[in-house]
């Protein structure tokens, strides 16, 4: 009888442990979120997680070994690539004017933000322009650097969330 009661506590304590850790883990996990402008900055991370998927979609299709049709203005799956780029960096446009009109600390995002997408909005236009020069040479540049310019404002981002 001594070991069912000695068992039954033990187990109760080790519930108690768990809920207590997964309690702490989620709380750690919600100081992630930007405090002061929580849902701007949920919506950047979706928009830059889609500028990541085109980004890689536009890699996949350039450096496949099985893609030996060019790149021009008339290949559906590039200007279909390009046209959601267009579309994440109008969108990401859009949030960071909603942030600019909330408080200081979303301004302050604002403004570390602002410079690495119109970074990325200034090689989407080279991208297009590109397409419709069907220079493939330059369009593989162009990607490359798109790369390190989604990097860079993850890392803008990340930085501003921790703060």
């Amino acid at each position: 009888m001594k070991n069912i009661k000695r068992t039954s506590l033990v187990l109760t304590i080790f519930s108690l442990f768990l809920c207590l850790t997964t309690v702490a883990q989620a709380q750690g996990k919600a100081t992630l979120i930007n405090k002061y402008c929580p849902q701007t900055t949920k919506e950047l991370q979706k928009r830059i997680k889609s500028v990541k998927k085109v980004h890689k979609g536009m890699y996949n299709g350039i450096f496949s070994p099985l893609s030996s049709s060019h790149i021009d203005r008339y290949n559906r799956h590039v200007n279909i690539l390009e046209g959601n780029l267009d579309r994440e960096v109008q969108l990401m446009k859009g949030l960071l004017e909603k942030a600019e009109q909330q408080g200081r600390k979303c301004q302050e995002m604002a403004q570390g933000l602002s410079p690495h997408i119109d970074k990325i909005h200034g090689t989407q236009t080279r991208l297009h322009a590109a397409i419709f020069d069907s220079n493939t040479i330059k369009y593989k540049k162009l990607i490359e650097k798109l790369g390190g310019e989604v990097k860079d404002i993850s890392g803008e981002l990340e930085k501003h969330l921790v703060h």
